[in-house]
């Protein structure tokens, strides 16, 4: 075969290997925390949003029927709801420490609720966060 045939075929290789990797390390949970308008009684709002993330070219699409668990400073289970058709679960709690535990992806967060959240979880698929 030619050389330079095989020269290109390797610098192709190595190229398509690179783009690769490069998508392959931006492909990640995520989760992140933002603030609503606060509630004028004494409970704050937390949303908790459950997508999955397919990878660059697979998407993102709510997790609907999600079963998400609120647990307190100590520990303890406090109260628990399913997400909707959006991927969204919304709790009513006083202000305070929780951990947010999406069980079927074994995925946890701390909230600290000193005003109405949102807690958005991009859960890659093919990975489990770390």
């Amino acid at each position: 075969m030619n050389k330079k045939l095989l020269l290109a075929l390797g610098i192709i290789i190595l190229l398509l290997t690179a783009v690769g990797v490069y998508m392959a390390s931006s492909y990640k949970t995520t989760i992140s925390i933002t603030n609503l308008p606060s509630s004028s009684s004494n409970e704050e709002t937390l949303e908790v949003k459950v997508l999955m993330n397919y990878g660059p070219l697979g998407g993102v699409s709510p997790l609907s029927d999600a079963y998400v668990e609120i647990y307190n400073s100590q520990g303890y289970y406090v109260t628990a709801n399913f997400t909707n058709s959006q991927g969204v679960a919304t709790f009513h709690l006083p202000p305070g420490n929780y951990k947010v535990f999406v069980t079927q992806l074994h995925c946890s967060v701390n909230v600290s609720l000193t005003s109405s959240k949102e807690v958005t979880i991009s859960y890659a698929y093919l990975y489990a966060p770390k």
